[in-house]
């Protein structure tokens, strides 16, 4: 499922670099599937980045810098027992 997730993440960045809202019901309405699935899925585009954030990791372009600037992956999260597990590490570009 995490390869489904990655694909249709893809795709949805794609089409905000582009501009194109036409699929923007869509997109909402598979989150919304995928949360009644018991998946969680961050976006962590434009937060500052914590080194302690065990579900990121992180390519650093220049030492001083804090702001995620680029998502190459999302973090994926299964409730699992009542809890929700991590499944995908995010993997982000810091500048």
């Amino acid at each position: 499922m995490e390869a489904i997730i990655n694909q249709i993440f893809e795709i949805e960045k794609k089409a905000i670099e582009q501009n194109i809202e036409l699929f923007d019901r869509n997109f909402n309405r598979i989150q919304h599937e995928l949360e009644e699935l018991g998946y969680k899925i961050i976006n962590p585009l434009g937060t500052i980045y914590d080194e302690r954030d065990a579900s990121i990791e992180a390519n650093i372009l220049n030492p001083s810098a804090t702001k995620i600037t680029k998502v190459l992956k999302p973090v994926i999260y299964k409730m699992q027992n009542d809890n929700y597990a991590l499944l995908q590490k995010g993997i982000v570009i810091v500048e």
